[in-house]
């Protein structure tokens, strides 16, 4: 035996002695892991200092008011006071510091702000509001659990608290790039005002950025985009960046090509011949995962999203393949509960051939395209005998249900000991959704898939949203196909 065998059969004769036992233990588990589950209850204690808890509350008020508050479109906008966060309406959340506790360990100095648009408007004059904690805002490379970054949803929108984590466990199914999500138990300490206080159960939800981004795609470095108020879809404002930045708000600072890719998928969309959008849009969009995308989005009647608003969503441009991903966010109001463009009775009949409020050219320009639509409606019919069928949904439905049956029933004995309003801002955002509209959750599935199974076989039309129509919808009985209804 040559020197070169004999020492390779010694390596390996030697190998195999070696113990593993340890070794799987020893793997570091995936960031999130103790944190996220669909039906898991996690229980987190926040203690802050009496001065920081009342500089949660935002100064003045937002709204449809002066220049520079409003939403995108709605005047001149500028920039949020340094160290808050402005919303959709203009309002400035503060950030400041509190000590965050999971799991037995304490994390200190914590960035904590009140996050949400229609949500905090309607828990004002309640304790529980939707929180956002930056673990990171004031002590560098602090995480917990892997994690960045908490989302606390208050769920203020949904009597049933299941639609959010439902529906993002669904699109995750779908095959869809979607935020992980749990329950939280929220207790809360401030010396002389409040001593181990039950704020609720919230759904927490994981946040979207270099952490998740990395995950899903190998590289969360790409250019992350966060866009407002775009209803007919990605728009082309010229060739000067800083027309981009208060519609589509990037997350983070993208480079001179990145930019220019953004700017050039959006002229495409917008001004490109047939031609040239049938020939190059590939090249932009990662078709596939778009098309997952609108689907998923469309089973769930959720307009509060691209398909409304045009807002709620991310848009990442993955680094490896310079082509843009659709990324969901804001479930709340999910499964036929949006008012601004048809009632639950009409949004569960939502069209799967045309599920978005108005002209929207994105869509309308791919599913012109004859393969696009076609694979399009493939990916329908394969979710609804795969993820998105009856016995998929109501096992996810049921688990969530069980699962917050105690901390829900906790929830409302502490609010009811405080004496505090559930809703306010006068919108009528209380428990059943906005304005009071919602479908339970049961009668949505039923009836969601009665009408798409009809529409899939030329049955039934479906209802088509018209755009924005804030409160009603469309007129009863209009144009859609929505059932009528009087005295609406």
């Amino acid at each position: 035996m040559s020197r070169f065998r004999l020492w390779l059969a010694t390596l390996l004769a030697s190998s195999a002695l070696l113990p593993t036992s340890g070794m799987t233990a020893e793997k570091k588990a995936p960031a999130g892991e103790r944190v996220f589950g669909t039906a898991k209850v996690v229980q987190f204690h926040l203690t802050m200092d009496e001065q920081p808890f009342a500089a949660l509350a935002p100064k003045g008020r937002g709204g449809f008011g002066p220049p520079g508050f409003g939403p995108p479109g709605f005047g001149p906008q500028r920039k949020p006071t340094e160290g808050t966060h402005r919303n959709t309406f203009g309002v400035e959340f503060p950030w400041v510091k509190g000590d965050l506790t999971f799991d037995g360990e304490t994390f200190k100095d914590v960035g904590i702000r009140y996050k949400g648009n229609y949500t905090y408007m309607a828990t004002a004059e309640a304790l529980k509001k939707s929180m956002k904690f930056d673990l990171n805002r004031y002590v560098e490379r602090q995480k917990l659990d892997g994690l960045t970054m908490l989302n606390f949803n208050c769920s203020v929108s949904d009597g049933t608290r299941s639609r959010e984590a439902m529906s993002f466990a669904f699109f995750r199914d779908a095959g869809v790039p979607a935020p992980r999500t749990s329950f939280a138990e929220l207790t809360l300490t401030v010396p002389g005002k409040y001593d181990n206080e039950l704020v609720g159960v919230y759904t927490l939800v994981e946040q979207v950025n270099r952490g998740f981004l990395k995950r899903h795609f190998k590289d969360g470095n790409g250019m992350l985009l966060k866009p407002e108020g775009l209803q007919s879809g990605p728009i082309h404002l010229g060739t000067d960046w800083k027309a981009y930045e208060d519609r589509y708000r990037p997350e983070n600072s993208p480079t001179d090509d990145e930019k220019n890719r953004l700017m050039d998928f959006t002229k495409l969309i917008n001004a490109g011949t047939d031609e040239a959008f049938a020939g190059e849009i590939g090249s932009y969009l990662d078709i596939e995962a778009f098309l997952k995308f609108i689907a998923a989005n469309t089973l769930l009647s959720n307009l509060d999203s691209y398909l409304g608003f045009g807002h709620n969503y991310y848009l990442y441009l993955v680094p490896a393949t310079k082509k843009f991903v659709f990324i969901p966010w804001d479930l709340d109001l999910s499964l036929a509960t949006w008012p601004a463009v048809g009632t639950p009775e009409q949004l569960v009949e939502l069209s799967i051939n045309h599920p978005h409020a108005g002209p929207n050219k994105l869509i309308d320009r791919l599913f012109a395209i004859d393969a696009h639509k076609e694979r399009y409606l493939a990916i329908i019919r394969e979710l609804i005998s795969t993820s998105f069928t009856s016995e998929k949904l109501l096992e996810s439905l049921e688990a969530i249900e069980q699962a917050l049956k105690e901390p829900a029933g906790k929830e409302a004995k502490a609010v009811a000991a405080r004496k505090e309003r559930r809703s306010g801002g006068g919108f009528g955002m209380g428990m059943g959704g906005q304005f009071g509209q919602s479908m339970p959750s049961r009668k949505f599935i039923e009836k969601r898939l009665e009408s798409v199974a009809a529409q899939l076989v030329g049955k039934a039309k479906g209802f088509e949203p018209k755009p924005f129509a804030f409160g009603f919808g469309p007129p009863p009985g209009g144009a859609g196909g929505g059932p009528e209804k009087k005295g609406r």
